[in-house]
């Protein structure tokens, strides 16, 4: 009868898709395992973020000034699509839907106006110190 009932169980455990685990606890003379340190050239300095919204038919703000290396993020708030288009098409967004975002890195000094390329009355500029 024993081995029936095992037989049964070992059967109903293998069709009803039930499995054992087995767990081991771990042991606590052993020496932990190393955590990765990241090497310096993965990480830099903090990092500048500046955002720009886009709403309304305008970027807000229009004009803002950012260290070299700074990012600027564009947030698309707008129903009606838009890009961030360089006056002299050194960086375009491409096409931004509603709650998209686009990120440019600014590495070298100067001054970027843009523009979305559907509606150019949308003017901004970017100045890089």
């Amino acid at each position: 009868m024993r081995t029936f009932i095992t037989a049964l169980v070992a059967a109903l455990a293998l069709g009803t898709g039930v499995a054992v685990a087995q767990y081991s606890t771990p042991d606590p003379m052993a020496s932990p395992a190393a955590s990765p340190v990241p090497s310096p050239a993965a990480s830099p300095g903090k990092a500048t973020i500046i955002v720009v919204h886009i709403k309304n038919f305008a970027f807000s703000p229009a004009n803002v000034t950012v260290p070299v290396g700074a990012t600027v993020r564009f947030f698309e708030d707008d129903e009606t699509p838009h890009t961030v288009t360089a006056a002299d098409k050194s960086f375009d967004s491409g096409n931004m839907n509603q709650h998209d975002k686009w990120d440019h890195v600014f590495t070298t000094a100067g001054t970027y106006p843009y523009i979305c390329a559907y509606h150019p009355y949308m003017k901004g500029t970017v100045t890089v110190k």
